[in-house]
């Protein structure tokens, strides 16, 4: 039967991915971030050299591309074309690749697919930007996590992050397709004075009220 999927999205450095972690860790759900599989495309459009500017360059270019999911306990790693894209989702040519690729509904497209199909028989805790509006819209268990810019800007400096939260925010908020939006329904937490632990608590106190996910 279908697994249960705990929706968190939010805007970068709002805490998705670390708080997501520790709810699935809590619940022994697995955990995905939606994020790694586009970062993952991003990475082979940088080995490839793809200049992510032009819809039919990506199109056909994406057409040919072979993402794999390989699971362990801590989550999923993401295998593009036969090599692993994990180690280079953080390097700053892939952070610059990333929203753009985002942007091409056929990028969208194959990406959401692969998410959907974790779904099949696992109940899942994932993160990204549009899991409760676009993803999985019906899901009852639906988060959304923001923080002011500031904070989110510290927090991406202290990762080392190089790129910047304010460009992030307009072109995930301003893109044709799924643009980041709170989804309908969805829980929002404001995280900018809670530390992680107070964040993963709040979720779970969230999903005790709720059946079947509390339990």
């Amino acid at each position: 039967m279908p697994g249960r999927v705990i929706a968190i999205d939010g805007p970068a450095a709002s805490g998705k991915s670390s708080v997501s972690r520790g709810v699935a860790s809590a619940l022994g759900f697995l955990f995905v971030s939606s994020g790694h599989f586009y970062r993952a495309m991003a990475w082979g459009a940088v080995r490839d050299g793809i200049a992510g500017d032009h819809a039919e360059t990506v199109e056909a270019w994406i057409r040919g591309r072979r993402l794999e999911v390989v699971e362990s306990d801590s989550g999923v790693s993401l295998h593009l074309d036969g090599q692993d894209a994990t180690p280079h989702l953080s390097e700053p040519a892939v952070a610059a690749m990333v929203s753009k690729l985002a942007a091409f509904p056929v990028v969208r497209d194959l990406i959401n697919a692969d998410l959907r199909s974790l779904a099949g028989s696992r109940d899942l805790v994932m993160e990204g930007r549009d899991i409760g509006s676009v993803v999985f819209p019906a899901t009852p268990y639906k988060f959304y996590l923001d923080a002011s810019p500031e904070e989110r800007a510290r927090r991406r400096a202290r990762e080392g992050a190089v790129d910047s939260v304010a460009e992030r925010d307009r072109l995930d908020s301003t893109r044709a397709t799924a643009p980041l939006t709170i989804p309908e329904g969805a829980v929002v937490i404001d995280t900018t004075h809670l530390d992680l632990d107070g964040v993963i608590a709040a979720v779970l106190s969230r999903l005790a009220e709720l059946s079947p996910a509390g339990k």
